[in-house]
């Protein structure tokens, strides 16, 4: 008796319904980013204390003064200060710190220009 043979396109299907090929690769996980999301979600829930917004400000106030920022008003806002000092009080490693404490700052209404790059935030930050 002759064996039929399956057309190519047969072959696939039955390999599919028989659930081979489902394996599909994971995306590789980023655990840095990861660690920022989260640092960045903790900043937004918990409200900073009396002494890291003081802190916020001596630093804002600092950068004005040596010329690394330049603010759109005479000082800056208490939501910028806000969130300085969350950046500040964050438990993140100094890198994220200081990669997040740029994005806030760039990204505010208060801020015209930002004269510091991440590696000079990340000293400031040791020696804060």
């Amino acid at each position: 008796m002759p064996r039929s043979r399956k057309g190519d396109d047969e072959l696939e299907n039955e390999t599919l319904e028989a659930g081979e090929g489902d394996d599909v690769a994971e995306p590789a996980v980023d655990v840095a980013a990861d660690e920022d999301e989260e640092g960045e979600e903790a900043e937004e829930g918990v409200p900073a204390s009396a002494a890291g917004r003081a802190s916020a400000a001596r630093l804002l106030e600092l950068l004005v003064e040596k010329k690394a920022l330049a603010l759109l008003a005479k000082k800056p806002g208490n939501e910028l200060i806000e969130k300085v000092a969350r950046v500040l009080e964050s438990p993140a490693a100094v890198k994220a710190r200081a990669s997040r404490l740029s994005d806030v700052i760039v990204d505010s209404d208060d801020v015209d220009e930002l004269f510091i790059d991440d590696e000079t935030l990340i000293e400031l930050l040791k020696r804060w």
